[in-house]
């Protein structure tokens, strides 16, 4: 555990080197702001302009949503790009002889950094949230969000030889989010199409109000995490 904290403390001191990356790490608080007072405001605007009852508001929950996986998405990755440099410095295999390990050293990175972002999940979401949500959901969301923002930062690892190729597969992996769409504009079976990803099954959880689609979600996140982490370690 102690090696694990020193890696961890590490990541952090090359993180704190690069301005992007802090940047980053404050976007969920800037965008949390704009959803709770930037969204109701644009409401108020559109329905006295339009004269209708609502606009955006039917959609909040979705929007709660977006605002639960965005602080792993964000901290995964920042995480990533942590991974990136130690390998192009050839860190990656000198750490994985030490004691640390391996095992270590992706706990060290995805495990604790996911730590952290479930934390910061559930205070971005607190503090911003559009719709009434109770705590036990957002609970079991921010988790699931937490294991899916992990799955994004190792589909980087995985597939980028540098932090280049890394920014590029980032945007790549924004894709993750964009099944929680599906449950809200799409009907019949046709939704079943983003059935793969993990944000379809959160989105699905929001809208009927079941967990059972939050446990489907779960497990869909953790077969990607499986097949993700064996092609990384195939690539160290």
């Amino acid at each position: 555990m102690k090696a694990m904290l020193l890696s961890f403390f590490q990541m952090f001191r090359q993180m704190k080197k690069d301005a992007m990356l802090l940047a980053i790490a404050f976007v969920p608080v800037l965008v949390g702001a704009l959803f709770r007072f930037g969204i109701p405001f644009a409401e108020t605007q559109l329905i006295n302009y339009l004269e209708v009852e609502q606009i955006i508001s039917p959609y909040y929950g979705l929007l709660d949503l977006f605002l639960v996986m965005l602080t792993p998405s964000m901290y995964s990755f920042i995480v990533a790009m942590v991974v990136l440099e130690e390998a192009d410095e050839r860190l990656i295999s000198y750490l994985a002889v030490t004691p640390l390990g391996k095992k270590g050293y992706l706990l060290s990175r995805f495990g604790m950094t996911g730590i952290i972002s479930l934390f910061m999940s559930v205070v971005v979401v607190t503090f911003f949230h559009l719709a009434s949500m109770n705590a036990a959901m957002l609970i079991v969301l921010v988790i699931v969000s937490t294991v899916q923002g992990i799955c994004s930062a190792l589909l980087i690892v995985a597939f980028s030889a540098n932090k280049v190729e890394g920014m590029a597969v980032g945007k790549f992996t924004m894709l993750f989010t964009l099944g929680a769409l599906a449950p809200f504009f799409i009907s019949g079976k046709a939704q079943y199409l983003f059935s793969a990803l993990p944000s379809y099954w959160l989105a699905k959880a929001v809208k009927e109000s079941n967990y059972t689609f939050t446990g489907i979600g779960l497990l869909v996140t953790a077969v990607w995490i499986l097949l993700l982490v064996k092609r990384f370690e195939k690539k160290l």
